[in-house]
């Protein structure tokens, strides 16, 4: 009988593969997934992840005489993973500890910074995702084990209004390409999250402005990038599987980072006068919930680029474009999430 999207289950490990996100880290240990040290967290979309495989035709070639294909050749194998849902501390504390890749944690706390290439290297942490649609019966339609999963970055929407949907994150990752078909993995049990929503939010501080206090607030997104360099990781001895070419590393390429944001224009707002004078300042987005969950970023230094006026709901709103800046003494942004789950990137 057919099945239901309904049905799909996805788990993924919280704890990095061995060897991964290290200086020396081989393909081996990219390609090798954990048996253990899974979740079931929330996904608000149908996204499996399945490699795609990959194949190149004779079509262009020259000796047979006509344009027609005559034959496929498996090329690589490749994989593009997004992992939506609204905001938790859960989701938070995985998405900024395998993005930035480098991190210190006290019990539950993790203190998070984007990697230092000549201390830290270039691979990316990896973690291992099982999904399945009625895995482990006679009915089975899905049931993979889908190592060497290395964040390619995140994006954070914070808004006004009720619902879920006031924060999301979506969690974009990119693998290896292996698979294991049918690993014959027991899942866990559906995890418990901790939503973190707009409401709970305690900071909101961009540039020296209390957009808390002063209620002006009405929307922010912020975008973290690994740019893995995808077609670096095929190299000779990378690896293969049935024919078709595997990953045997993954690279964080030229990372970037950016924030907008949109708020209420009154009389006395500051937006367009701090772009205009080059104002720079820390800016501080926190969501505490109930303790210990809290999600908590801080940028040390931005300065605005871009100013528009715009309006939500029938009220007048400037939309601001804020530059990330690299501080010498505290970098260019730092992310501490603090949950209940324990080991995280272990």
């Amino acid at each position: 009988m057919p099945a239901r999207d309904i049905e799909l289950i996805i788990a993924t490990s919280f704890q990095k593969q061995p060897g991964t996100g290290l200086e020396g880290t081989t393909a081996a240990q990219l390609q090798t997934p954990l048996a253990a040290g899974f979740w079931v967290p929330n996904i608000t979309a149908f996204n499996v992840p399945f490699p795609a495989h990959n194949f190149e035709d004779d079509s262009e070639f020259f000796g047979k005489g006509y344009e027609w294909v005559s034959q496929l050749f498996p090329t690589s194998l490749d994989l593009a993973w997004e992992w939506p849902s609204f905001l938790t501390s859960q989701n938070f504390a995985q998405a900024v500890v395998f993005a930035f890749g480098k991190y210190t944690a006290v019990a539950g706390e993790y203190t998070c910074t984007p990697m230092d290439a000549p201390v830290d290297g270039v691979n990316l942490p990896a973690m291992t995702v099982l999904a399945g649609i009625r895995q482990g019966t006679p009915g089975k339609i899905l049931d993979v084990q889908v190592p060497g999963l290395c964040s390619n970055g995140f994006s954070l929407q914070i808004q006004r209004g009720p619902g879920l949907q006031n924060t999301n994150l979506t969690q974009r990752w990119m693998g290896c390409g292996k698979y294991v078909d049918s690993p014959a993995i027991s899942y866990p049990v559906k995890s418990q999250e901790a939503r973190l929503g707009a409401g709970l939010a305690t900071a909101i501080r961009i540039n020296g402005i209390d957009y808390i206090s002063n209620a002006r607030f009405v929307d922010l997104t912020y975008e973290y990038s690994n740019n893995i360099v995808g077609d670096n990781g095929y190299y000779c001895g990378s690896g293969a599987q049935s024919g078709f070419d595997i990953r045997g590393r993954m690279r964080y390429g030229k990372r970037t980072q950016s924030l907008s944001w949109q708020v209420e224009l009154e009389k006395d707002s500051l937006e367009l006068q701090n772009l205009l004078n080059g104002v720079e300042g820390p800016a501080e987005l926190e969501i505490t919930g109930a303790a210990p969950h809290k999600a908590l970023i801080e940028w040390p230094r931005t300065r605005h680029k871009a100013w528009a006026m715009t309006s939500v709901d029938g009220f007048v709103t400037a939309q601001v474009e804020t530059v990330i800046m690299q501080s010498v003494t505290s970098g260019s942004v730092t992310a501490t999430a603090t949950t209940d789950l324990i080991g995280i990137g272990t």
